[in-house]
């Protein structure tokens, strides 16, 4: 166009070469105007719409007929005659009339500071150049970026997987360098509690120390991933995801039966079921051809919802209550999209409309509910040599089939129009909807669902990591935190793809990678241009979950019993925490080897949680949890302080290093079995000084001493010096060095 016009001047006027050269100056050094970058509606607009203008202009409330979640509402004629968006003419587009309006009748939005001139001027260019609609990033089909880096040669060595290409990208782009590789005890302990939720046993740990090589590292990793306690460190998320606990909530929260699914997870974990196969199973198991008795225990995944066993309620209302829980569960769960929302409206932010929730509905509307979990569909099976009954899901009877119908605001005293089976479009495309659950289950667990992958890959990170590559990783969509390396999570999501599904190759692939290995030390310059970390400069410092602080207590001082499945235990809780009202239902402490099981068998109250794991932010389970926020209160230091499973860790480590005359010899192998690592002369002798004093103090009290050596004090000769070696042990197990990864 422009070179037109220069043309055209010379003809007309018989411009000279001056005039032609000082035209050329305008358009640049080079004789041409650099056009404005072309502006992406999913990465430009979006998010101005969805921050300013979708609370009053979503599918909630549509104001003036207009939905900018939804194209056809954008390009339509509005209720006041105009059109918000002309395509190619910002002059005629009235959304554009209006955000740049300083006129207080007709300014939008109509409080607050308004867009910024940038707002403005962004939305303008993308009218201009044709109004183009886009995919919100996480809906669109994944993208697989080559990375290349501009690294110098000793830097370009640093990649160990293909993601560290990634990393190491924006790394230099930001004029950074990777940190430094942790050192081998800071690995084996660190790779270890990440992969089963244990510290390394001293022979694992020898075994690394001895021949921390390359080699050495893989074999370590490979064996960690064949470990029985791999599928129980992982499991504890699916059980947060499922909502998975021993009773049935509400105010009566009677007990219920299901702990043989939690099993089933922790086996198919352990086996390395496709992740693909694993979610058709939890979705609809029972349907496959040929069910197993395994198909269909995997399907009490959605028999985990909280069920009303009062007297006087309605039933239809509760069983829809726990047939909407299990749509949003399913969307939580697989693909971080905050769906329970549209139950009652259009979403607010993502293109989804209330008629298509209720047609996914539909699939999850025809299955035997019941008011009582007696009442629904059960099955018999022995797990571990214990015969058990669970509820599980079945498809009614085709005479019996309901009809789904919309309700308006979600109430099921104003329902609507008949839906028919269906899939949102804005992720499935328009394609024939499948008829029946299990077609839905498969459509869910595709590789051609967007989100299907990389919210299982975002996941996988997001446990290694403290924080995933989508931190909101319960919500991908439009108000969410976006992805800090979407070429990164798209990598990662095709190596789960690729794998077949496997997560054991997915964990791995990240797990042996630099990025992965970094010590967590960093620098000023580091700390300046990346303060939290979202570059991946350094390993992060995570304090331990609240499962992986109680086993790992337990592990170190010796205690920790390794018998796997079978029904929850009860180990010691403070009295009083359960006080039920319609039973005489009491909180029976375990005996024997029962009271130290791992954690992830533990009886779980909804309305009266363990309190320990509580303190550390672990859930009721009352609803599908994505993600656990990490929080310190001084309740977290007054449990580890002072609760009977971290005391008794502590009587047991003491007993463990009591054969020790020497108090520094003591003090040094129990803060090296604590904290996986070669003691250090300082923290030694500090310990050995609050030996000595606290000998001194319980020599002037034995009954004192011997409540607090507790098991250390059975067939004493120094009962005093027990003791202090209990509140040595006691404090080491306080130590942030245990209570944090890396």
């Amino acid at each position: 166009m422009y070179l037109h016009r220069v043309r055209q001047a010379t003809c007309n006027f018989a411009l000279t070469t001056v005039a032609l050269l000082a035209i050329a100056s305008a358009f640049g050094r080079e004789g041409r105007r650099s056009l404005p970058e072309p502006v992406v509606f999913a990465d430009d607009v979006l998010p101005i719409f969805a921050t300013t203008c979708m609370r009053c202009h979503g599918g909630v409330r549509e104001m003036a007929g207009l939905n900018l979640s939804d194209e056809s509402s954008v390009r339509s004629l509005l209720r006041s005659g105009h059109h918000a968006v002309v395509a190619g003419k910002p002059s005629r587009s009235e959304l554009l009339a209006r955000i740049s309006s300083r006129d207080p009748n007709t300014r939008m939005p109509p409080e607050g500071a308004g867009l910024t001139v940038d707002e403005v001027a962004t939305i303008r260019r993308w009218i201009a150049q044709g109004a183009a609609w886009g995919t919100h990033w996480a809906f669109a089909p994944r993208v697989e970026e080559a990375q290349q880096s501009d690294a110098t040669y000793a830097s370009s060595r640093w990649p160990r997987a293909e993601l560290d290409r990634f990393v190491l990208a924006r790394l230099e782009g930001a004029g950074l360098e990777p940190t430094r590789e942790a050192d081998p005890a800071t690995l084996v302990r660190r790779v270890a509690l990440d992969l089963t939720g244990l510290p390394p046993s001293d022979e694992v740990r020898a075994e690394f120390l001895s021949d921390p090589t390359d080699a050495a590292y893989t074999r370590l990793v490979d064996r960690l991933l064949a470990s029985p306690a791999y599928g129980e460190r992982f499991a504890r998320i699916w059980l947060d995801l499922a909502r998975y606990a021993d009773t049935q909530g509400y105010e009566k929260d009677g007990r219920r039966e299901i702990w043989a699914w939690r099993d089933w997870v922790i086996d198919a974990l352990n086996r390395d079921m496709p992740y693909d196969q694993f979610a058709v199973r939890l979705l609809a198991g029972d349907l496959l051809p040929n069910a197993t008795d395994d198909d269909r225990i995997a399907t009490a995944f959605h028999r985990n919802t909280l069920t009303n066993t009062e007297g006087g309620t309605d039933n239809e209302e509760f069983r829809m209550a726990a047939v909407f829980d299990r749509v949003s569960t399913t969307w939580q769960s697989f693909m971080g999209v905050t769906f329970q929302c549209v139950q009652c409206h259009g979403h607010p932010y993502d293109p989804i409309s209330q008629r298509e929730y209720y047609a996914f509905l539909a699939y999850l509307n025809q299955t035997a509910d019941a008011d009582h979990d007696d009442d629904a569909p059960r099955m018999t099976v022995e797990r571990a040599g214990v015969k058990t009954s669970l509820p599980v899901m079945q498809e009614v009877s085709a005479d019996a089939r309901r009809a789904t119908r919309r309700l308006e605001r979600g109430s099921l005293a104003a329902p609507a129009e008949e839906v028919a089976l269906g899939l949102p479009r804005f992720l499935f495309g328009d394609g024939a909807a499948p008829t029946h659950r299990l077609g839905m289950a498969e459509r869910v667990a595709s590789a051609s669902n967007p989100l299907f992958a990389r919210v299982a890959a975002n996941r996988a990170w997001e446990t290694l990591f403290g924080r995933g590559i989508v931190e909101t990783s319960e919500d991908f969509g439009a108000m969410g935190s976006g992805a800090s390396d979407r070429a990164l999570l798209d990598h990662l999501a095709t190596v789960l793809i690729d794998g077949g599904f496997s997560m054991k190759a997915l964990l791995r692939e990240i797990v042996t990678s630099a990025t992965y290995r970094q010590a967590s030390e960093t620098t000023a310059e580091t700390l300046a241009r990346d303060p939290d970390n979202r570059l991946w400069s350094r390993a992060p410092r995570l304090r331990l979950e609240a499962e992986q602080l109680r086993d790992t207590a337990l592990a170190v001082s010796g205690l920790l019993s390794q018998k796997m499945g079978g029904p929850p235990v009860m180990p010691p809780q403070p009295d009083g925490v359960w006080q039920v009202v319609y039973s005489g239902d009491v909180w029976a402490t375990s005996a024997g080897e029962d009271r130290y099981r791992r954690a992830i068998y533990t009886f779980l109250r909804r309305s009266a949680p363990y309190p320990s794991f509580i303190a550390f932010d672990a859930t009721s389970r009352e609803t599908c949890t994505v993600r656990r926020i990490r929080t310190n209160t001084p309740l977290a230091a007054l449990v580890t302080l002072n609760d009977p499973v971290y005391l008794e860790a502590a009587q047991a480590l003491a007993i463990s290093a009591r054969a020790h005359s020497d108090d520094s010899a003591a003090v040094r192998l129990m803060l090296e079995r604590a904290f996986g690592r070669t003691a250090q002369d300082g923290e030694v002798a500090r310990l050995v000084e609050l030996v000595t004093s606290e000998r001194a103090r319980y020599a002037a009290s034995t009954e004192l001493a011997r409540t607090l050596a507790g098991r250390a004090a059975e067939g004493s000769m120094d009962l005093a010096r027990d003791a202090a070696l209990v509140a040595a042990a006691n404090a080491i197990l306080n130590a942030d060095d245990f209570l944090t990864r890396s």
